[in-house]
């Protein structure tokens, strides 16, 4: 007979397995129906468009490209969201349990040549509740999930007290 945490361990490791395993549209599926996991529906910048973080995963789960924005030195047209990236976003919350608002994926306007235009990176602005910032539970949040990120081989994450990231958190892959 198994123990209580040992199953609920064993369901993790097979949650996550699936996951690995499961188509990209599959996973975006998963992603859009996470009551932890919150997609934003417009840009920071208020620029309207079909390249919000909730159309991006929506358009993948139907197994579309997701829009990238066409303003500011985002280049338009769409890309193929990074399954790694995807199986990330979801295990962030299935297995680390983190509650979390993404803001970006593919849209909205990043410096030029980011990894958000080639569909491998997503930006956070809340996580478990809290507001990302430079101080008190939104920077200890923030920290703990960047760390996080990286355990999932994330090659570049940003967050607070780096540059042009106070407010979100930037994970790459």
């Amino acid at each position: 007979m198994i123990s209580a945490v040992m199953a609920s361990s064993l369901a993790v490791m097979a949650s996550a397995t699936t996951a690995e395993a499961a188509s990209r549209p599959a996973i975006a599926k998963s992603i859009l129906n996470h009551r932890g996991i919150s997609l934003a529906t417009t840009h920071d910048s208020g620029r309207p468009d079909k390249a919000n973080a909730k159309q991006n995963i929506k358009d993948t789960a139907a197994g579309r490209k997701a829009k990238r924005s066409h303003y500011g030195t985002a280049p338009g047209g769409s890309v193929t969201l990074n399954k790694t990236m995807l199986n990330s976003m979801l295990k962030l919350n299935t297995a680390k349990r983190f509650t979390f608002r993404v803001t970006e994926v593919a849209g909205g306007s990043h410096s030029r040549g980011s990894k958000h235009y080639a569909g491998r990176a997503f930006d956070v602005g809340t996580v478990n509740g809290k507001r990302v910032s430079t101080s008190g539970a939104g920077y200890n949040n923030a920290k703990k999930f960047m760390r996080a990120c990286r355990s999932y081989g994330a090659v570049l994450v940003l967050g607070p007290g780096d540059s042009g990231h106070s407010t979100h958190v930037h994970c790459q892959w």
